[in-house]
């Protein structure tokens, strides 16, 4: 983890010292004080630059169709009309265009492609962050309330044991808080528990989206989960194109 000055972030953002006070005082920057200092959490400051660049994410709506076009999950989509189905495969085809064929990125077009898909799929759920007990985590990992995802689906090739991460209907997040005395943090570096809350719990879960999958990699902002995020969407882009390669029908990745 990279620490920087309130000064510098303030030259990052484009912004005066006393606004990013006020984003260390709302948590929207993860800081830490140094005898009488700031010190800010350099990859918080990326989230906060990424929020405000151009461009506007799809609604949960949007995003889950599209999640559901990238996994050929007709299920999923007979809810979509013919237009909504015809933005989704559009979008899905955009998105995978870069990672057609034996394309090697480059270490900006990596990070580029990352930052597209938090963009893109930002409102797929809301993203929180907790602590439990580490006697817990084993626990927490079988508690059928929670589709493992990202970090904790062993798709992901990265998948880590000493940190729980899956997707959980907002209705069921009291009682897991309760149940497990989970503790809300701010800074990740300090979470163990992450929890994407919203209300398409039966469209995540282990193996059920490579984009999906990517989706929840790229959140962490580290070049180890990016790269391999973009080896899942080239994995994806692919496969379609082998099952079909006029792409207007494709089998559900495994």
């Amino acid at each position: 983890m990279a620490w920087i000055g309130v000064a510098e972030a303030a030259r990052r953002l484009g912004v005066g010292s006393a606004r990013v006070h006020q984003r260390i005082a709302d948590g929207s920057l993860s800081a830490r004080r140094i005898g009488s200092q700031w010190a800010i959490d350099e990859s918080s400051l990326a989230l906060v630059a990424e929020r405000h660049r151009p461009g506007r994410p799809l609604s949960e709506r949007s995003a889950w169709y599209l999640i559901a076009a990238g996994s050929s999950d007709a299920e999923a989509l007979s809810g979509a009309t013919a237009v909504e189905r015809g933005r989704a495969e559009k979008r899905l085809a955009e998105l995978l265009s870069r990672f057609t064929g034996q394309v090697v990125l480059t270490e900006v077009e990596l990070r580029e492609s990352a930052r597209d898909l938090r963009l893109l799929l930002r409102n797929r759920a809301q993203r929180r962050l907790w602590r439990a007990s580490v006697r817990d985590l084993p626990d927490l990992r079988e508690d059928r309330r929670i589709a493992l995802s990202g970090l904790s689906d062993p798709h992901s090739g990265i998948a880590s044991g000493d940190l729980v991460e899956g997707y959980v209907e907002g209705g069921q997040v009291e009682a897991l808080v309760h149940d497990y005395l989970l503790v809300e943090e701010v800074a990740e570096s300090r979470a163990n528990v992450v929890l994407h809350i919203g209300r398409h719990v039966s469209a995540a879960g282990e193996g059920r989206s490579l984009l999906l999958l990517a989706a929840d990699l790229v959140e962490y902002r580290r070049p180890r989960e990016e790269a391999r995020a973009a080896e899942l969407l080239s994995e994806l882009a692919n496969s379609r194109i082998e099952n079909d390669p006029s792409g207007e029908s494709h089998d559900r990745p495994t």
